[in-house]
């Protein structure tokens, strides 16, 4: 419990030298991370053209984490000349949340901090098909609430 706290803590503190600096940060993959930002659902398009054709392709919702600023992950692009495309960084995470045990919680504890600052733990990945939405998302362990820092009127 000690070292989550302590994990959490530089996360947090992590955020806000970024946020201070403004710059993007990059996270490492196949690690549980902690970041810090804003719990949304995002409506979208789906399959089969994931909005080529607004009218013919399904409509989709999906749980995003906001980031205060940009992350990147370590990234091969698939050709050279696509490196800015298959390695963006990105400000929006999209978060997935397993599906065993069935009643695991996370997708509650989702609802329940819609619109609010949260601390998500998880696994990033970097996106390989067009369905993850996201180019960087997340496969959710944990989810806490937290309260942002006091503005400077």
């Amino acid at each position: 419990m000690i070292l989550k706290s302590k994990l959490i803590f530089v996360v947090l503190m992590l955020c806000f030298v970024f946020e201070a600096r403004g710059q993007s940060i990059v996270a490492p993959l196949g690690k549980e991370v902690a970041l810090a930002g804003e719990i949304r659902k995002v409506h979208d398009y789906g399959p089969p053209g994931y909005g080529e054709d607004k009218g013919r392709d399904a409509r989709i919702s999906y749980w995003i984490l906001e980031l205060p600023h940009p992350i990147k992950v370590p990234c091969i692009p698939e050709r050279g000349e696509l490196t800015s495309e298959d390695c963006q960084a990105t400000k929006q995470l999209r978060l997935f949340f397993p599906t065993s045990p069935a009643n695991n919680g996370l997708d509650s504890k989702a609802k329940a901090m819609r619109g609010h600052r949260a601390i998500v733990n998880g696994i990033l990945h970097r996106s390989d098909t067009v369905g993850e939405s996201t180019p960087i998302y997340m496969d959710v362990t944990d989810i806490q609430p937290t309260h942002a820092p006091p503005q400077n009127p």
